[in-house]
């Protein structure tokens, strides 16, 4: 089993909690410092958790991972994409090149990485493929713009996906987490350059407040309901295509089932207190 993005948050949580199951888990990091660290970490607990250096974003280091991976397993019959970064701002002071950055690692690096895979499953006629996307790829969210795009185009990869590897018995799941601890947010780009009189600074504040009223209180979000529901995943035969895990994602939902998107739109302003949000004339 290889799940990509291990140096901390989701991933980190994954790997560990699916090596404890007594699974044998190849955890993929791109720097030597977190390899040591997890790697020891593994080490400590008596885990078998292989923990390799690749970075999906570099095709060569897909082949020289890969190629590890086939003298260490001889094939992988589990593939977890949890290998995210996120950049965060309003769309107007989002550069294309802080997009361009975005979507290499989230869909273009995924999208790499699977397509190498696929061939040995679809051959094996057998294998679990699951994308770590976001509720944020059902539902946007502000002040995210560039991370909700490369979330909707995971959506999309793995739903396509999901109809052409049907027959030949590989499955394809989408796990979407609400708000959890990680290290996105310090690994990615925070668009801090916005002018002192930014007109989003007074937005971005109200939302996030409200957004906090979405999930009960004293909800603190663990990282290993998401490693449980990638297990669950994996344990069955015939997963769903989406599994959404938290509080905030299943509230997000809730709210969007079955109304127009301007239904939902009402219900998120009245929820979250963001009456000034309302469209003027």
């Amino acid at each position: 089993m290889l799940i990509t993005g291990c140096s901390s948050g989701l991933g980190r949580a994954t790997a560990l909690h699916l090596a404890a199951s007594e699974r044998r888990v190849i955890a993929t990091v791109r720097s030597p410092l977190a390899q040591h660290a997890l790697r020891d970490e593994a080490r400590a607990a008596d885990l078998d958790l292989h923990v390799i250096r690749m970075d999906i974003c570099d095709a060569a280091s897909v082949v020289r991972g890969l190629d590890e991976i086939g003298r260490l397993t001889g094939g992988i019959d589990a593939l977890v994409n949890n290998a995210g970064v996120e950049v965060t701002g309003p769309m107007e002071h989002t550069t294309e090149e802080n997009l361009f950055w975005q979507l290499e690692t989230n869909v273009v690096g995924t999208y790499r990485l699977t397509r190498a895979i696929l061939p040995a499953m679809r051959q094996a006629r057998s294998g679990h493929l699951v994308f770590v996307s976001s509720i944020v790829g059902r539902a946007a969210r502000p002040f995210l713009s560039a991370y909700c795009a490369s979330k909707y185009a995971v959506e999309g990869l793995a739903e396509s996906l999901y109809w052409e590897m049907r027959p030949f018995g590989v499955s394809v799941s989408l796990v979407e987490p609400g708000r959890y601890p990680s290290q996105l947010t310090r690994n990615g780009r925070n668009i801090r350059h916005a002018p002192e009189d930014c007109p989003y600074s007074q937005l971005h504040a109200e939302y996030h407040a409200g957004l906090a009223t979405w999930e009960p209180k004293g909800y603190q979000p663990d990282p290993h309901e998401v490693a449980l529901a990638i297990e669950q995943i994996l344990d069955t035969a015939d997963p769903p295509l989406r599994r959404p895990v938290g509080a905030d994602a299943l509230a997000t939902l809730e709210a969007q089932y079955g109304r127009t998107f301007e239904e939902y739109e009402d219900d998120v302003i009245r929820q979250l207190g963001l009456s000034s949000w309302r469209s003027q004339p």
